[in-house]
């Protein structure tokens, strides 16, 4: 009944809590399961494995990656696109798989597709885009894993050229309810006219019972700390909060922690964090590609030429 309904099985990587955002989501941790997946949002995951005579639940954020079967001609193509990194395809055929009436993805295949299609848009430069499709997926109770594709300022060269469309999204997302709009919001008003109240947004969001929430407003408030005071008390401060999440939540901060430590001169460190990126979050494609480029550049800045050369030398 489950496989008329639903179509076939789906791949999925669950992991344990850990007590640090290492220990959680690291290779050793992950088990692989397998079975037709029912529903997947931010409480729970759904599936009936093989053979199975009930379904089974699992706490919907201790997935950390999901390959899926769509049994959508547009879905299958949009997701292929994604894995292939090319970005504009997935946009192109992920408003077809999510737009179509006589659409066969289901929920929470509608929410991944929304969150590779916020990724792909924001790997283009289309910020604006990229925030108005994330804004029904925030609405939608996704994971936390896919709410990490939200399009926030990650480092020092985010400011796209339709920045005016996006401070005037922007005021309308921080009077929304949902949490994950109001972050969206506040981060892009910092750098405007509205940067007081856009400051006391993310105070308050701080407080947040949602971790990604709550560390990626912390983050953000990284941004208004001059360079002079960053090494002073904030350096360790800000590497407890990134660690105080799963690994998967950390890519966003670390690279804006990498490019706030090349503001303040510490340019060894910074490299150290933008190889974080490269090596631990290859599933991140557009930030794994910034932070190798930086990693180089400033290596070669620093003199450290072959250690350049060896990183350049990666595969992509």
């Amino acid at each position: 009944m489950a496989e008329e309904k639903f179509g076939k099985d789906s791949r999925v990587w669950i992991a344990e809590p850990g007590e640090t955002g290492l220990e959680r989501w690291s290779p050793r941790e992950l088990f692989e399961d397998v079975g037709i997946v029912l529903e997947w949002n931010q409480q729970k995951l759904v599936l009936v494995r093989p053979n199975a005579q009930k379904e089974s639940t699992i706490v919907g954020d201790y997935v950390s990656r999901i390959e899926p079967y769509f049994g959508d001609e547009a879905g299958d193509k949009a997701h292929a696109a994604y894995r292939l990194h090319e970005f504009q395809t997935v946009l192109t055929q992920g408003k077809t798989a999510v737009a179509t009436t006589d659409s066969k993805l289901h929920r929470w295949q509608r929410r991944l597709i929304l969150a590779e299609m916020v990724d792909a848009a924001t790997a283009l430069g289309r910020t604006s885009d990229a925030g108005v499709l994330f804004a029904p997926l925030a609405k939608d109770n996704p994971p936390q894993l896919l709410m990490t594709t939200i399009p926030l300022p990650w480092g020092d060269d985010v400011l796209a050229a339709d920045l005016g469309k996006i401070q005037g999204l922007a005021e309308k997302w921080l009077e929304e309810e949902q949490e994950g709009l109001k972050l969206l919001g506040a981060s892009w008003l910092l750098t405007g006219t509205k940067r007081s109240t856009a400051i006391q947004t993310l105070e308050t969001l701080r407080s947040s019972k949602t971790p990604l929430i709550s560390v990626y407003s912390k983050a953000q408030l990284w941004r208004t700390v001059p360079p002079s005071e960053i090494l002073s008390d904030r350096y360790p401060k800000w590497l407890a909060e990134r660690d105080s999440v799963a690994l998967p939540i950390q890519a966003g901060p670390t690279m804006l922690l990498a490019d706030r430590l090349a503001q303040s001169g510490q340019l060894a460190l910074a490299v150290s964090e933008w190889m974080r990126v490269v090596t631990l979050h290859s599933d991140r494609y557009h930030l794994k590609t910034k932070a190798k480029a930086k990693a180089i550049a400033t290596l070669k800045q620093l003199g450290r030429n072959k250690e350049a050369e060896i990183v350049s030398a990666t595969s992509e």
